[in-house]
């Protein structure tokens, strides 16, 4: 790269003073042949006077950007990029068709989506040696978007081959988009029971609107509420307050192994389950004694539990399978408690895994750098 840099640099020099001396020159004759058709000799010292002071200023137009591109030229880096763009680069094409929605709402989903765009930008770092010592430049290469009525078409900076995590799940996030709204919405409480041994079951009603996904939120949409595991789904439920005693047990001691949470199911919405439950907190303070009070008051105890299919172990991959495993009304909940724009506004998704050239200087109007 510092051989490429050099020659840019050389040949942006010496275009630059070839340019400027050839301007003064067309000019300077130009004015020379209308001096010789004019016959007033004042005429003529005007026009010869004209002739080097045009003659003069681009010289110092010439040294004056000489020294400003001296001393403002890219580093390393941005050379890169500039480079990358100029001859294109390697970017996966993602294209959302949309269903009818309104301006706001696809705006929304650009809002929804804009972490995720971020992800898949592309970095460039070079290493800047001087007498002194060195230094680190970077420079970002973005993901860019296109928005129409009825499609948003991505162009990642970032191709999806390069070993990156967000990318590979990248199709399996917006495949639950796409069509959310075709899925009927979970009621607000949804009966459940904790199993654990041979101790009698535990009963609880399940809080649907704070279903989360990590895959979902800290990954792609970056949620706002951290989760408590890599590969869970997180839910609040409510707990009669007869079962204290033993969910302030668990929470304070763990739950040890084997221990289920089985779901009723919803007719038409979601068929019956079986959880690994992995994680169980309860949720208000650290105090017992407070914790009581409030769940005397309230008649329930609130917990925070961690779901997981049974069998899915926490392994590199394991939140592409966490996806696929669960119901896809627990994913599609997940999605509308995250963004409402996800589960509304896309229709059909079509990626293309294989990666094309692009840049944003040849591939027409439209095209909008995703924020960092």
């Amino acid at each position: 790269m510092g051989f490429l840099s050099f020659a840019f640099n050389a040949a942006t020099v010496v275009l630059l003073m070839f340019g400027v001396l050839v301007l003064g020159v067309v000019l300077l004759r130009i004015f020379g042949a209308l001096e010789r058709r004019m016959d007033s000799r004042a005429a003529g010292r005007f026009f010869k006077f004209t002739g080097y002071f045009t003659l003069a200023t681009c010289v110092v137009v010439l040294v004056g950007g000489f020294v400003l591109y001296v001393t403002r030229a890219p580093d390393k880096a941005e050379l890169e990029r500039g480079m990358a763009k100029l001859f294109t680069y390697p970017s996966n094409r993602i294209r959302i068709d949309l269903n009818n929605v309104s301006a706001a709402q696809r705006h929304e989903l650009v809002r929804a989506l804009q972490p995720l765009l971020a992800s898949t930008s592309r970095e460039f770092y070079q290493r800047v040696t001087t007498r002194r010592g060195g230094y680190d430049v970077e420079a970002t290469l973005p993901s860019y978007y296109r928005l129409t009525a009825d499609r948003l078409e991505i162009a990642t900076g970032e191709s999806f081959g390069n070993g990156r995590t967000i990318p590979v799940l990248f199709p399996q996030v917006l495949a639950h988009a796409a069509n959310a709204a075709t899925v009927p919405a979970l009621p607000a409480a949804i009966d459940a029971q904790i199993v654990a041994g041979d101790q009698a079951p535990v009963p609880l009603s399940l809080v649907s609107k704070t279903a989360e996904l990590m895959v979902l939120t800290r990954q792609t949409l970056r949620g706002t509420q951290p989760l408590p595991a890599p590969c869970l789904m997180a839910i609040q439920a409510q707990v009669p307050t007869d079962h204290f005693e033993w969910l302030f047990g668990a929470d304070r001691n763990g739950l040890g192994k084997d221990v289920r949470l089985q779901v009723n199911a919803v007719p038409g919405v979601l068929p019956a389950g079986t959880y690994e439950l992995r994680q169980l907190t309860l949720l208000g303070s650290e105090r017992k004694r407070v914790l009581w009070e409030r769940a005397a008051a309230q008649g329930h105890v609130s917990v925070q539990l961690g779901l997981a299919p049974v069998g899915l172990r926490e392994s590199p991959g394991c939140e592409a399978r966490l996806l696929k495993q669960l119901d896809r009304a627990w994913t599609v909940t997940a999605l509308r408690n995250v963004s409402p724009a996800l589960a509304s506004a896309v229709k059909q998704v079509d990626i293309e895994q294989r990666p094309a050239r692009f840049s944003p200087w040849y591939a027409g109007f439209g095209w909008v750098a995703a924020q960092p």
